[in-house]
């Protein structure tokens, strides 16, 4: 799956789809192809086209929204790692992870709620569990405690299923949930699945890339190429976890 992923997202759908137009140029298809891969990496590349991608994500998980009485635990999704990184001793949390768990500590301090950080070994050869390293973090360096650590997740809904059960020991069905703005569909869509009432609580959404002014907003960029890549990520993952996830924890 990551690697079909990878030839669908830019850059590498566009420059396929210039490759195979050079190679087939003495055809109206090999033009075509050549034209549609260079704008297609073009329009991915605006600021623009970026921002609207991010805003069908984002819309509807607002920032800071009221957090009800009824929640019972904050949970902190681990969002990868840094594994070279000499002076943490080896490893330590990616900048999304430490953006996330940043948000969860702050929650924390302003609710008193009870803290879990999700995550595990992704590739399953990794020293530690992002998990541990996201609490490493919150306690060695912010000074908040973390109550559960759930290490053995892959992925969203895995990080739903096994937050699930260690909440479900504690009697609690209602979190706040921390996580990127344009992840939130995704996460909640699992959680909810796996039984918990979500309030959702975002950091840090992107969709304001969109808000560039004049003739910057369809100049071609690094970063919104980049955000338009994570934008795609989720789209193709919430597709993906309604046909493989469905069947396993729908309800």
């Amino acid at each position: 799956m990551q690697v079909l992923e990878l030839l669908i997202l830019p850059p590498a759908s566009g420059l396929i789809a210039i490759v195979l137009g050079l190679l087939f140029w003495g055809r109206r298809l090999g033009k075509g192809l050549v034209f549609a891969g260079i704008a297609w990496l073009y329009v991915a590349a605006t600021p623009l086209f970026a921002g609207w991608l991010l805003a069908g994500l984002e819309r509807g998980y607002p920032v800071a929204p009221p957090l009800p009485e009824a929640a019972g635990a904050i949970v902190v999704l681990a969002g990868g790692r840094h594994p070279d990184a000499p002076e943490y001793g080896g490893e330590t949390v990616s900048p999304h992870s430490l953006e996330r768990l940043r948000y969860g500590a702050r929650l924390h301090r302003d609710t008193g709620l009870p803290l879990l950080v999700s995550g595990g070994r992704v590739r399953g050869d990794e020293p530690a569990a992002e998990a541990d390293l996201l609490a490493d973090v919150l306690e060695g360096e912010l000074g908040v405690a973390v109550r559960w650590r759930e290490t053995e997740s892959r992925n969203t809904c895995e990080n739903a299923l096994f937050s699930a059960h260690l909440l479900g020991e504690a009697g609690i069905d209602h979190v706040l949930l921390v996580s990127h703005a344009l992840h939130m569909p995704r996460a909640t869509w699992c959680f909810r699945r796996a039984g918990l009432q979500v309030t959702a609580t975002p950091t840090l959404p992107a969709a304001g890339l969109s808000r560039h002014r004049g003739i910057t907003v369809v100049l071609p960029q690094p970063r919104a190429l980049w955000l338009t890549g994570q934008a795609l990520h989720e789209y193709l993952g919430l597709v993906w976890y309604r046909v493989k996830w469905e069947v396993r924890i729908g309800k």
